[in-house]
């Protein structure tokens, strides 16, 4: 959350995001982020603690769910990209500059397309577009390795999230690339 505070403070295109605890105003969402939305617990990796609510009625069924299992937890909601259901990019920075960038595509009709849960992946051009949102994310959060997670908004992009401690064996298998002689 406070990543996504600081990357929509230096104006970088992000998802719109905001804090609840439960109960949730539900009207509230639907008029700030509209359903789907995507429900993210505040800690997670490689996918876990991520879902979609594709209608109000299963989002009140996850929040009731949530509440159930860890009261007054703080959950993040996000607003759905639908042009990204099931594929995201991944965008390796090293030392400030872009060094190679992959597109991950879910197995199945998962809107995940973690390569860690058997998402496909495939080399993926760095564009100019690409390459500012990638390397600049890195620099406003002082990051000198990052994975930068991409969105695709139609013909454009927004930054979901940037992870400091990147896995890259998706990177390295498809993309000619060593990223420990590139960190080097």
């Amino acid at each position: 959350l406070f990543t996504q505070q600081i990357l929509a403070e230096h104006n970088l295109p992000v998802p719109k995001t905001m804090l609840v605890k439960y109960p949730v105003d539900v009207d509230f969402v639907e008029k700030q982020l509209g359903f789907p939305v995507v429900v993210k617990t505040i800690s997670g990796q490689q996918g876990s603690g991520v879902f979609l609510a594709e209608t109000r009625s299963k989002f009140e069924d996850v929040m009731e769910l949530i509440n159930a299992y860890k009261r007054n937890a703080n959950i993040i909601l996000q607003e759905f990209i639908h042009t990204s259901k099931g594929q995201d990019l991944r965008v390796l920075t090293i030392g400030g500059r872009a060094v190679a960038a992959m597109r991950r595509m879910s197995q199945d009709d998962n809107f995940k397309a973690n390569y860690s849960r058997g998402g496909r992946v495939e080399a993926f051009p760095l564009t100019p577009e690409i390459e500012w949102l990638a390397t600049e994310t890195s620099r406003v959060l002082n990051l000198d390795i990052a994975g930068i997670d991409l969105l695709f908004d139609g013909d454009h992009f927004k930054v979901c999230e940037a992870n400091s401690s990147p896995g890259f064996e998706g990177l390295e298998k498809i993309c000619d690339i060593n990223v420990p002689e590139e960190i080097y």
